[in-house]
């Protein structure tokens, strides 16, 4: 269950790019003087002409420059910080929204309008199962309405391919509750090896007991900022990514950038075996090895390519390709924008629970109780 509030860093707007004009000091006779480069008239133009078009070519030389400059001291695109997802955005495109790739003001607005009316948890509903009501809109973090119809870029429909043959009846459109099925657990459809998802302690999923956050770490669950939040640390060799999912806790990925090869095919890890190198300004991580599905996708072929790149001072575009030919029919890209937060005033807090370990009983109970109807 979520339980705690997690303080999220507020959107910066982006800088404008823009140097009017360069201003250099110097002293004459004891008197300090001033001169603007920009305000000087140039041959054939009047001083106000001048300003406006040395005005002009200095924005657009510095947007165009400005990505670029970013630099760390040993001349890699900088990409250090840390980052939140500013908009609401659908994994998929609805039904209703169909060709449609952006919303139009009218409609964010009016997206957002409703969303000031929905009580939310705040409602106490005399038929609630289990624990709905015990946490009121306290804990929310609503994030406004994004103009994109879907997180998924392509397809071009914003809806994820269908499945291959051999993966229809897995449950790999996005059954169950963990990441790759009911559990998200290692195995085909993310089942133990008693073929169920809670047969022992060993085999319930790291999410809900609150031992880590899993991949690809998407922002699916905006009302509790699930996949919101992550700090980037950069060396030479290698980039440290925190991702931090509310009450799941956080994780910790290490992309090498040395040229290595991937671990061999038999080891597996929880977040994936990472491997990164630029492409220009854009920093591309090739991850495999994982040791749970996605969406009901074969380990041993899958693959999640990452396109980071810092657009602005304030402001990240990550982009992950999704692929699997035992899975999906084609690779599928979604596109996340995240906004940076001030690094002196916020930083990511701790936000572990342990309400996953203390109902474990519960939870292996119940599925044992649901086995026993099953045969009757």
């Amino acid at each position: 269950m979520y339980h705690r509030h997690r303080s999220r860093g507020r959107l910066i707007l982006p800088f404008s790019g823009a140097i009017l004009c360069q201003v250099k000091k110097f002293w004459i006779g004891g008197v300090l003087v001033i001169v603007s480069v920009a305000a000087i008239s140039l041959t054939g133009q009047t001083p106000a002409t001048a300003s406006k078009s040395s005005a002009a070519k200095s924005k657009a030389k510095a947007v165009a420059k400005a990505p670029a400059s970013l630099r760390t001291p040993w001349g890699d695109p900088d990409l250090q910080g840390t980052w939140f997802v500013m908009y609401d955005v659908p994994l998929e495109r609805s039904a209703a929204n169909a060709g449609k790739e952006f919303l139009t003001d009218a409609e964010v607005a009016a997206a957002d309008a409703k969303k000031g009316l929905d009580p939310g948890r705040n409602a106490r509903s005399s038929g609630a199962n289990d624990v709905t009501g015990a946490y009121n809109a306290v804990f929310n973090s609503i994030l406004k309405t994004g103009k994109r119809t879907s997180m998924v870029i392509d397809p071009p429909d914003g809806r994820i391919p269908p499945l291959v043959g051999a993966a229809q009846g897995q449950g790999g459109r996005g059954a169950g509750r963990g990441p790759g099925g009911p559990g998200g657990l290692p195995g085909a459809g993310g089942r133990g090896p008693g073929g169920g998802g809670n047969d022992n302690p060993e085999f319930i999923a790291q999410s809900p007991r609150c031992l880590g956050v899993p991949m690809p770490f998407l922002p699916l669950n905006t009302a509790f900022a699930q996949g919101t939040v992550m700090q980037i640390v950069q060396s030479p060799k290698s980039l440290a990514i925190y991702m931090e999912d509310d009450h799941a806790g956080g994780g910790n990925r290490t992309i090498f950038m040395d040229g290595r090869p991937h671990a061999p095919a038999s080891l597996k890890f929880y977040l994936g075996d990472s491997r990164g190198h630029w492409e220009g300004n854009t920093l591309v991580i090739e991850t495999t090895n994982f040791s749970q599905p996605f969406r009901g996708s074969n380990i041993d072929t899958y693959k999640m390519t990452e396109h980071i790149r810092r657009v602005d001072a304030n402001n990240l575009r990550r982009e992950i390709t999704f692929e699997d030919p035992k899975t999906w029919t084609k690779p599928w890209t979604v596109l996340i924008e995240m906004g940076k937060s001030d690094d002196s005033r916020h930083m990511i807090f701790d936000s572990a629970c342990h309400e996953g370990n203390y109902g474990m009983t519960g939870i292996l109970a119940g599925a044992r109780a649901e086995e026993k109807a099953a045969k009757k």
